[in-house]
Order: C-alpha cells, then sequence, then structure tokens
C-alpha cells in the first residue's frame, strides 16, 4: 500500500459516496497518479460546506488529501469540469462503469490509462444522441478496462491457431483463453459467436442489433470471470426498468 502524507490538486472523480456519522461522507475516488483511494469529507453534508461539490456526479475534481493510513482525510476539492448526464442510458452508464472500477480495480493502485479513457467516457456520455453511441462507448471502456488489468481479449486471432478470425465461421468463447473456432456438427451454443459480429466488435462497428448484443455477452463473459464472486448491483436495477 502507498502510503502518503499529503497530496495536493491531485485530478480525481467520484465514484461512490455515502453518509458518514452525522454530517460527513466516505469517498471512493479514482484519481489520476494514485489509482482508487478512500476518504473521509467531513461535515460534506452541510449546505455550505466547502467539500459538498463531491455529491455532483459525473465531475472531475483537484483534489487534496493527507493521511497514512488507508482511509485518507479530504482536505479540499475543487471542480475542475463537469460533464452533465441529461439523458437516462448516460446516469445508467455511468453509475456501472463507477461500480465496474470499484469492484476490478484494487485500492492504490496507479492506472492513468484507465483514468484518461474515463474522462474520455464522461465526455462521450455527456453528449449522446442515441442508446447505440452509449454502447459504443461502455464496450470501448471495457476492453480498455481489461487490457490495461492484463487480462486482454484479442478480438483478431483464435490463440491456440493462430488463425484469424473468419466473418462466415462461428467461434466458442472463453474468458481464460479467448476464441476458438467450431465445427460445423458442433451443438454448443452458450457462448458461441459469429466471426462476423466479433471482426464488427473489434473494428467498433456496432450498428448492427447483432453485433450490439455479442459485443456485451461478450464482455460480459470476460467481466464476471475476472471480477469472480463480486456480482455488479447495477444489473439488478436495469433488469428491472
Amino acid at each position: 500500500m502507498t502510503l502518503v502524507n499529503r497530496v495536493n490538486l491531485e485530478p480525481a472523480f467520484v465514484l461512490h459516496t455515502r453518509a458518514f456519522k452525522e454530517t460527513s461522507l466516505l469517498v471512493d475516488l479514482f484519481t489520476k497518479s494514485l489509482g482508487r483511494i478512500n476518504v473521509v469529507a467531513k461535515g460534506a453534508r452541510k449546505p455550505k460546506s466547502p467539500l459538498r461539490p463531491v455529491l455532483t456526479p459525473a465531475c472531475i475534481f483537484a483534489i487534496s488529501f493527507s493521511g497514512k493510513s488507508e482511509l485518507k482525510n479530504l482536505i479540499a476539492c475543487e471542480l475542475l469540469n463537469h460533464y452533465p448526464l441529461s439523458m437516462p442510458v448516460s446516469f445508467n452508464s455511468i453509475v456501472y462503469i463507477n461500480e465496474l472500477l470499484i469492484k476490478a480495480t484494487e485500492k492504490e493502485d496507479p492506472h492513468e490509462e484507465i483514468f484518461n479513457e474515463y474522462q474520455l467516457l464522461c465526455a462521450g456520455l455527456s453528449n449522446l444522441t442515441d442508446q447505440v453511441e452509449a454502447e459504443v462507448l461502455l464496450r470501448n471502456f471495457e476492453l480498455i478496462l481489461l487490457q490495461e488489468l492484463g487480462y486482454g481479449i484479442d478480438l483478431s486471432f483464435e490463440p491456440i491457431s493462430g488463425n484469424r478470425i473468419k466473418v462466415n465461421e462461428k467461434y466458442a468463447f472463453d474468458p481464460s483463453l479467448g476464441f476458438t473456432r467450431l465445427k460445423a456438427d458442433s451443438i454448443k451454443s452458450h457462448g458461441v459467436f459469429s466471426g462476423k459480429d466479433i471482426i464488427n466488435f473489434s473494428n467498433g462497428d456496432l450498428a448492427d442489433q447483432g453485433s450490439r448484443l455479442a459485443s456485451k455477452q461478450i464482455m460480459r463473459l470476460a467481466l464476471d470471470h475476472h471480477l469472480g464472486n463480486k456480482s455488479l448491483n447495477i444489473r439488478k436495477y436495469l433488469s428491472k426498468e
């Protein structure tokens, strides 16, 4: 664990907040150079508290904090940029990604590339025009997240044979291995995807509804495998809508 005495003006996003004692908050932050950290924002729930802005979603802050324990003390937070999430899909998407980051990353493990991609994601979600754009942004972020954590998915080649994935073939997906071409007489159905959908996903082309569904299923299988027993609560909420 990184021991920190005091850090000033560190770029950070708020992933989650929860009430602490009478007027304070416990805050999960994703910082640019230190990764995910936990801080206590004392008195932040008071109407005139200078720390109250941490309650605003989809913002990048310059934060200052101190402490050598796992739980730091938030000293100041300056709003650098706000990404308005006007569409319901934008808000639901950022809630999902925030929970994913909390459960997929380790505390105080720096991932600057993930931080930069998160910032791009917020900017993209704040300018959405439709659901398709949101899904493209989410799948791209999920891919980069897994890659940066050391679990990248090869969407172009079979790992064992080294053969390029072909449009007209069917492939089984194993999150720990990758894609393997199926024989024509195979009866396997779960975790099977068309080469066309895999290639479309690889190219970021999710205009086709089937490719969008396939890309979502591929990423769910991959993420669930690496999260283990850390299920995502936001999925239960979204399934009720």
